[in-house]
């Protein structure tokens, strides 16, 4: 286990676990950033867990970084998000803050459609969607089907939790 992994806001108890993730929010041109991974049938937003003695908006800055290997600036927080669900025969708890991120300005990025991100030897493949593709497919946590094609105009930030 890394150092990084130590510090990681995240226990398991029995088949339970806590997680406190966050998020990154990149639209362009009417597309988000989203990834999954080689085992997966399902997509969601990068990111990833905060550390101890971490800002959540520190932490989706060095996510990124760690994922995509690019210094992003974090927006505005946008959704904080209770959700519980099952995934790899345990029953999370987490909590998640959802930040709209920018990638530095014509960063090579925003003309990939499909790449391979840094972490776990490109395990995670990260993928343009456009804001319509969402609503037919899996995507988690459910709330971002729909509430991402109305981020831009939507004012505060908004809260969801998902049983």
């Amino acid at each position: 286990m890394s150092n990084s992994e130590n510090k990681n806001i995240s226990y398991e108890q029995q088949n339970n676990k806590f997680n406190f993730r966050v998020a990154g929010i990149v639209i362009d041109k009417g597309r988000v950033l989203l990834h999954t991974t080689e085992q997966d049938d399902f997509w969601n937003l990068p990111g990833g867990r905060v550390e101890l003695h971490e800002t959540t908006e520190a932490a989706i800055v060095r996510e990124m970084a760690e994922e995509l290997g690019v210094h992003v600036e974090a927006q505005r927080l946008a959704y904080v998000s209770e959700d519980f669900f099952e995934y790899d025969g345990l029953k999370y708890h987490e909590v998640g803050f959802y930040y709209i991120i920018t990638l530095p300005e014509a960063h090579k990025l925003y003309s990939e459609i499909e790449f391979k991100g840094l972490e776990d030897n490109g395990k995670l493949i990260f993928k343009w969607f456009s804001l319509d593709e969402l609503e037919q497919m899996e995507v988690y946590p459910v709330f971002l089907k729909k509430e991402l094609s109305n981020l831009l105009d939507a004012k505060g930030i908004r809260h969801f939790i998902q049983k």
